[in-house]
């Protein structure tokens, strides 16, 4: 590990390069990165990173990148900063000759607003394509996307990768046993249906509805007898505020489902959401770690570092 200079620990954040394709470790997703680096088998570079007073972000590249780089850097909750963060490293690596940038943002902020849903409203995913395209980013990776259909109408050369069934063989491990999987929204169907592939349980769609001006979501579940006395994985894309995990845990409990384990890829858990969830009913909360926090036990390192070995061969 090469750093450069003297540098605060506090202050590294990694990168690492193989060959020909360096890779870097944003602040919002080191960890992330660092595991998908050893996955990958590559060595590690140096980044410095530090954030001033005034809460401004400093980065300084401690070696020259290779031609094509991979970022990993995450857009979770604070968004902006990691958001700006991201666009900050994409230009430096440019500066510096990185003739092909590829961002691996494991959760992408402001994709629930691909489109204008009330006259007037900005199409916010649309405006952070465009500045990922403006500060040098070539390809975005990202882990199930609220909108994928809106990313190929974008100007980025854009892949997603799916770890639902990652989740399902995590939650098989655990011995939990489901005779259903359920799953809400536009993507409902197509998240349950891999789920329950891993687990040899039915997959179920529950329907929900978000009014666009107050927020209020509703959700239904069409033949509640049959959870009667049967364990539930509840599987969602993102988790934020909660409002529609712990109203289908809640259905489903009144069901009297035997068990219910709320699970879900992006876990924001906004304004301790993952305690009305667990208020709700839910017997257990289980989360990927493409965000930082303490439900986040499964690992999608090996699966992202096959998919990039692929994508960056």
């Amino acid at each position: 590990m090469v750093w450069g200079g003297d540098i605060n620990p506090e202050e590294r954040v990694v990168s690492v390069m193989v060959g020909r394709f360096s890779l870097v470790a944003g602040p919002a997703s080191s960890e992330l990165g660092l595991r998908i680096a050893e996955a990958m088998g590559l060595r590690a570079l140096g980044l410095q990173h530090k954030t001033f007073p005034d809460g401004e972000s400093y980065f300084r590249f401690l070696e020259k990148p290779d031609s094509t780089v991979v970022l990993v850097q995450g857009t979770h909750p604070p968004q902006d900063k990691h958001l700006l963060q991201l666009l900050l490293m994409s230009m430096g690596l440019r500066e510096l000759g990185a003739s092909r940038i590829v961002a691996l943002v494991p959760y992408l902020a402001y994709a629930r607003q691909d489109k204008a849903f009330l006259e007037g409203e900005t199409v916010s995913l649309k405006v952070i394509l465009h500045l990922m395209k403006s500060s040098g980013i070539d390809e975005l990776v990202t882990v199930n996307p609220h909108a994928p259909w809106a990313l190929r109408e974008s100007g980025v050369v854009s892949h997603s990768i799916s770890v639902a069934k990652t989740l399902a063989s995590n939650v098989k491990r655990r011995g939990w046993h489901v005779s259903y999987v359920v799953s809400p929204g536009k993507k409902g169907m197509e998240l349950a249906v891999e789920a329950s592939l891993v687990l040899g349980a039915e997959p179920v769609k529950a329907e929900s509805w978000r009014d666009p001006n107050t927020g209020e979501v509703r959700v239904e579940v069409e033949d509640g007898q049959r959870f009667s006395n049967k364990g539930v994985m509840v599987i969602d894309d993102v988790v934020s505020s909660g409002g529609t995990m712990s109203k289908l845990v809640k259905k489903l409990k009144s069901a009297k489902a035997s068990r219910v384990y709320a699970c879900c890829i992006h876990g924001l858990f906004i304004g301790g959401s993952d305690q009305r969830i667990l208020e709700a009913g839910a017997d257990a909360i289980l989360a990927t770690n493409t965000v930082p926090n303490k439900y986040a036990e499964v690992d999608i390192s090996a699966e992202v570092a096959d998919f990039l070995a692929t994508l960056i061969s």
